[in-house]
């Protein structure tokens, strides 16, 4: 249960500060329409997640979905800028080596946070239902 809390607190942290950059982001440049909701929906299902889950009660079904979402969020966008960062097609090496360590650092945050999530502590199984 320890990993799931660690989890929750991060999912918290991160959707706080997240929410902030996010914010300060649309204020400075506009983004186009669906994107910029994605952020969002990521920083709703982890801070909604991680409340839910530290409130107790809850496996963390939210939180999972959450760090899942944010996985394939960060995983586009890290292999993207490390693709154009290898491959020199990239507009300036500087921002895409800045892009792909960033976003390698929150892919790495986002694997981890998944992983403390369903990791079932003491090898616990599902009972099958009768």
């Amino acid at each position: 249960m320890h990993r799931l809390k660690a989890s929750a607190w991060l999912a918290v942290a991160l959707g706080a500060i997240g929410s902030v950059l996010k914010i300060v982001l649309v204020l400075r440049q506009s983004e186009w329409w669906p994107f910029f909701v994605y952020d969002y929906l990521a920083v709703f299902l982890l801070v909604v997640g991680g409340v839910a889950v530290l409130r107790g009660g809850v496996t963390g079904r939210w939180l999972a979905a959450g760090w899942g979402f944010g996985v394939a969020m960060t995983y586009g966008s890290f292999f993207g800028h490390l693709e154009k960062l290898t491959s020199h097609t990239g507009v300036d090496p500087s921002f895409e080596r800045t892009m792909a360590a960033s976003t390698g650092l929150l892919l790495a945050i986002n694997l981890a946070g998944l992983v403390l999530t369903l990791w079932r502590a003491g090898g616990a199984r599902a009972q099958p239902a009768a």
